[in-house]
């Protein structure tokens, strides 16, 4: 409880801060109501949200909630940044003033111009972090490079590989967006599939809605992936150490299910005209997964 209500008083005085700021660029009675406001909702919901909370309860609302405090915060943080400096200015011309015969003359419509310089800037992260939210995570991209290596094989001239990765189906709310990320990578053509890792946020049960539409993704010389750091589970709390291996047993499953040859510190073969490349597959080197040491003995033993 001290700990929420030192959060508030701390997140109050910015926004106390930020106000300053802002009333001297609006001047009217309603942009005022309409700053506090949303100020207030956006603080009430991220409480509402997250007071009390149980990581193994982390869900779609804690995202939004989370993400929505973090888009108004940070232009605050800036335009906080910007007039700080100005008092210090202003404290300095002050003090001068006071150790000096001459009168230090204060610069008109100083303060403004600098708030709205630093509303201008500002804007800048809360526009990015709106479009991020509602927009940019179904933006996808087709991102083309040649690779050149002196060794490659001569069957392997022109291979090529598409590399996907970063999911994170627990922030997907759009099946009809997921399909035609799925649809553009299977219209690449591609001779593998390569998935890199963070399936899910949390949870084996985020990919559950849209494991039917992945099962569609296609590749002449198959599918593999490897374990991201989020696919272990490790940042929610779990009822039982059972409950989270069970949830990375099922994670497996559904990566199987979907056609990834999923390689846990494992290595394949792609074999053409008698010519082959290894495909190798190693876990997590941080809090999740094995550690260092037992992966390299497994890679030794390849």
């Amino acid at each position: 409880m001290i700990r929420w209500i030192l959060f508030i008083i701390v997140v109050f005085l910015i926004d106390l801060y930020a106000f300053q700021a802002f009333k001297t660029i609006f001047k009217t009675n309603w942009t005022y109501f309409l700053y506090w406001a949303i100020s207030i909702l956006v603080l009430a919901n991220f409480v509402y949200w997250f007071y009390g909370l149980d990581r193994k309860d982390f869900s779609h609302p804690h995202s939004y909630a989370f993400a929505i405090f973090i888009t108004f915060l940070l232009p605050k943080l800036v335009i906080l940044f910007f007039m700080f400096g100005e008092d210090i200015v202003r404290l300095f011309q002050k003090i001068s003033s006071y150790f000096s015969t001459s009168q230090t003359r204060s610069i008109p419509g100083r303060r403004k111009f600098v708030s709205q310089i630093a509303f201008g800037l500002a804007a800048i992260p809360f526009a990015s972090f709106l479009y991020g939210i509602y927009k940019g995570k179904y933006n996808f991209k087709v991102l083309q490079y040649t690779l050149v290596f002196d060794d490659l094989p001569e069957a392997f001239n022109g291979y090529q590989i598409t590399q996907i990765s970063d999911v994170h189906s627990g922030s997907f709310d759009n099946p009809e967006k997921v399909t035609y990320a799925i649809d553009l990578i299977n219209q690449q053509k591609s001779d593998l599939i390569l998935f890199t890792g963070d399936l899910v946020n949390n949870k084996a049960e985020e990919m559950l809605p849209y494991k039917g539409i992945f099962k569609k993704l296609k590749a002449k010389d198959g599918m593999f992936s490897v374990l991201g750091n989020h696919d272990y589970g490790d940042y929610i709390t779990w009822n039982s150490k059972q409950a989270k291996e069970q949830n990375f047993e099922d994670l497996k499953n559904i990566q199987k299910e979907i056609g990834f040859d999923l390689l846990l510190n494992e290595s394949r073969f792609i074999t053409k005209n008698n010519e082959r490349i290894a495909i190798i597959g190693v876990e997590n080197w941080g809090t999740g997964g094995l550690n260092k040491q037992v992966i390299y003995k497994r890679l030794l033993k390849m």
